[in-house]
């Protein structure tokens, strides 16, 4: 089983990512390896914190702060804790050198973004299909609030845990190599 870790984006305040190997607790605001981009993040008691500024979300082709810790992985779990408050979505992806891979984006209940998804090949060159919508909490449930996330991912099936919601999935992308950072 092969370490990894995964980018967090557009979060309000973050206090523990962990995958097998790399556990950070933002005791600190600089970790080898780690990059916090996008934004001005502040690290202070254990918590990441970044406010989306405007005009970066506009630099950065609608793109909001984003934490992430370089590694590559097929096979492994990966843990985390954020609390959003007041954003318009809360994003985890997964990516390779080809584009995304897996992802979970938490959204409010207006633009009905909230749902599990994943590409089964390059996402240049491939759609991507949503694997569980129904049950993922929205930002309305979990506004101001510390919500725990799991991802397993072994051979095509992930085992994905977000507040109380918890669904396994079988899918391409679960099997596919990670890339993140």
């Amino acid at each position: 089983m092969k370490i990894f870790t995964l980018a967090l984006i557009a979060i309000a305040g973050s206090s523990l990512a962990w995958a097998e190997g790399i556990e950070d607790d933002f005791s600190t605001p600089v970790m080898e390896g780690r990059s916090a981009l996008r934004g001005e993040w502040v690290f202070e008691g254990n918590v990441a914190s970044c406010v989306a500024d405007p005009e970066l979300y506009v630099e950065f082709a609608n793109h909001g702060p984003i934490l992430r810790w370089p590694v590559k992985f097929t096979e492994g779990t990966a843990e985390l804790e954020f609390k959003p408050k007041g954003c318009q979505r809360a994003i985890v992806t997964l990516n390779n050198e080809t584009g995304h891979v897996f992802r979970m984006t938490i959204g409010d209940e207006v633009n009905a973004r909230t749902r599990v998804f994943g590409w089964a090949g390059p996402s240049h060159d491939t759609s991507s299909e949503t694997l569980a919508q129904e049950g993922v909490p929205t930002l309305t449930e979990v506004n101001d609030s510390w919500v725990k996330v799991n991802v397993s991912f072994k051979g095509d099936q992930a085992i994905v845990q977000i507040g109380d919601f918890s669904k396994t999935v079988e899918h391409a992308s679960a099997g596919r190599e990670k890339l993140t950072g």
